[in-house]
């Protein structure tokens, strides 16, 4: 099976002498190769080159600082649907787009995934990442509502139903990929769950 990659890659968002980005890239750099609780603040700064005192001026814990950075991770992933949903295309076409983004960025954050996982939009737990979950549940719906009035899509369903039916199917199945809970290929995983949904939506026969 191949693996996503364990990668680490510039973060995005202030420039790179700031000291608030050289604490984000000194954390994530350090979490990824060591973990997150055997990653302190000390060691943070120690590698960012910044006093603590600054570290607290940016950030109230090193908990604090996860959610810093799985914010720059779902600022990328609503931008990746934000891009797909400006397509206009139907919800078949539109369905392998955002796999191919959801799998890129996956491997381009791997190295914290793990620890990213509690504030992670596409299936974290935290209050923060259901909101997001829900905003995107709702242009979805509308997408649907969309292709129900023009025969592409069974329209015995209320559209916000199917909106979150599909969506909680592709929640688990980026789970498993980006927690690698599965020995399955990533796309494998992701063809499999489009093709299980686009028979779901498929008009009905008369």
């Amino acid at each position: 099976m191949i693996r996503l990659s364990k990668v680490t890659k510039p973060l995005r968002g202030r420039p790179p002498g700031d000291a608030r980005e050289r604490i984000l890239q000194a954390a994530r750099q350090l979490i990824g190769h060591a973990g997150y609780d055997a990653t302190s603040v000390p060691q943070i700064v120690e590698e960012a080159g910044v006093a603590q005192g600054t570290f607290y001026r940016y950030f109230k814990s090193k908990a604090d600082l996860s959610k810093a950075l799985a914010d720059i991770f779902n600022k990328q992933l609503m931008g990746k649907f934000d891009e797909v949903f400006e397509s206009q295309l139907p919800i078949f076409e539109m369905m392998p787009a955002i796999i191919g983004k959801l799998l890129k960025l996956f491997q381009e954050y791997r190295d914290i995934m793990s620890f990213l996982e509690e504030h992670t939009m596409s299936f974290g737990t935290s209050a923060h990442a259901v909101d997001l979950r829900e905003h995107h549940y709702a242009r979805m719906a509308v997408v649907i509502a969309r292709d129900q009035k023009i025969g592409l899509i069974r329209n015995d369903i209320k559209p916000e139903l199917l909106a979150r039916i599909g969506g909680d199917v592709f929640m688990n199945l980026a789970r498993m990929v980006a927690l690698e809970e599965s020995e399955l290929e990533p796309t494998e995983i992701f063809m499999s769950g489009k093709a299980f949904v686009m028979a779901a939506l498929a008009p009905q026969e008369k």
